[in-house]
């Protein structure tokens, strides 16, 4: 029996895998039901398309790709992606797990872990694997030691009409984030967030003019950096417990898919699994690099870079637009990094 801690998507992409080749898991998790945590809801279709699952009945809205943008300038790239309704595709993959034999145990909340026993709910069971998969406050981390670092994000859901929001859209700018704010439209409403406090947020809202009904209100935790140790024999992390959110584009899905089929096809070698994991160009340094350099601009970077980028496609970009930079050889340093990481982002899934 493979036990594995928490059900969010983590834990159940894990376990679709995993029964897949056949193996009989176990999922705890400590809410009474399915519940998904703050999240933008995006991912790129060929990230969602590596899953056992068939998740086109929990699509909200497909758009064309990323749009990056500044003011009133932006460029994008076109990659076919997908803004899901996350609590009922969830919701689709737990009930195609029970119906497949796995095992989901609600009110099961793990205070602990040591070499033989889980502990929960005043009991102990005894597990051939664990699989920690309870996200950024992780019980299961504390085993390693793990400590991480974390962003804030912020998100409202708001009541929009989408029709002529085809992308997924990033806006850099230091009046509101130190980071990035992100728009995602779904069906009839958008996902409006971004890296910060609500009072900022309220100011990008104000600032875009998106006036609606506020549907949702939620923030969270998102992990970044390096993680100490990921794998032992008979202890695994993933996810958000495993800090593999992509640090640049702070997306969690794409690492989470990728780092599943990894981990299933060495539930046997666990060990194995943390080793390729670390390898994984999900978990390239560059995409650190490329994030700790974004956040390093100032807004008269940011607007000298987009001078001549506006309304390209990023595959028409080319150096003679950042000729202008030559004189100041400090943003085009930052600007190489964060390319390399934009790229890279694209390639593996944002």
């Amino acid at each position: 029996m493979i036990h594995i801690i928490g059900a969010g998507p983590a834990g159940l992409i894990t376990g679709l895998f995993l029964i897949k080749k056949g193996y009989e898991i176990k999922i705890l998790e400590k809410n009474e039901r399915i519940k998904s945590t703050p999240c933008g809801e995006g991912c790129d279709e060929a990230s969602l398309n590596k899953i056992p699952f068939n998740y086109t009945a929990y699509i909200s809205r497909k758009v064309k790709g990323i749009k990056m943008c500044f003011k009133n300038k932006h460029f994008y790239a076109n990659i076919n992606g997908i803004v899901l309704n996350r609590q009922k595709w969830m919701e689709g993959m737990a009930n195609e797990i029970i119906e497949r034999g796995g095992k989901i145990e609600f009110s099961s909340k793990v205070s602990k872990i040591d070499d033989d026993y889980i502990y929960l709910n005043g009991r102990k069971e005894r597990y051939d694997i664990c699989i920690g998969a309870d996200g950024p406050l992780s019980v299961v981390k504390e085993y390693f030691g793990n400590k991480y670092e974390y962003m804030v994000g912020c998100q409202y859901e708001i009541e929009y009409d989408t029709t002529n929001i085809d992308f997924l859209e990033f806006y850099l700018d230091r009046d509101f984030s130190n980071y990035y704010a992100w728009i995602f439209p779904k069906e009839k409403s958008i996902n409006v967030g971004l890296i910060g406090k609500f009072s900022m947020l309220d100011k990008f809202v104000e600032w875009k003019k998106l006036k609606g009904k506020i549907l949702k209100k939620e923030a969270g935790l998102i992990p970044i950096g390096k993680v100490k140790k990921i794998a032992s024999k008979k202890i695994a992390l993933i996810g958000d417990a495993a800090c593999i959110t992509n640090p640049f584009s702070l997306g969690g899905l794409s690492p989470i898919i990728y780092a599943s089929k990894i981990l299933a096809d060495n539930i046997n070698n666990l060990e194995e699994y943390g080793n390729k994991l670390m390898k994984h160009p999900i978990l390239s340094p560059i995409l650190l690099k490329g994030m700790l350099a974004a956040r390093k601009m100032n807004n008269k970077e940011i607007e000298l870079t987009f001078k001549n980028l506006n309304g390209k496609d990023f595959k028409e970009i080319k150096t003679k637009d950042f000729l202008h930079l030559l004189i100041r050889p400090s943003i085009l340093i930052k600007m190489y990094y964060v390319g390399k990481a934009f790229l890279h982002s694209l390639n593996w899934g944002w």
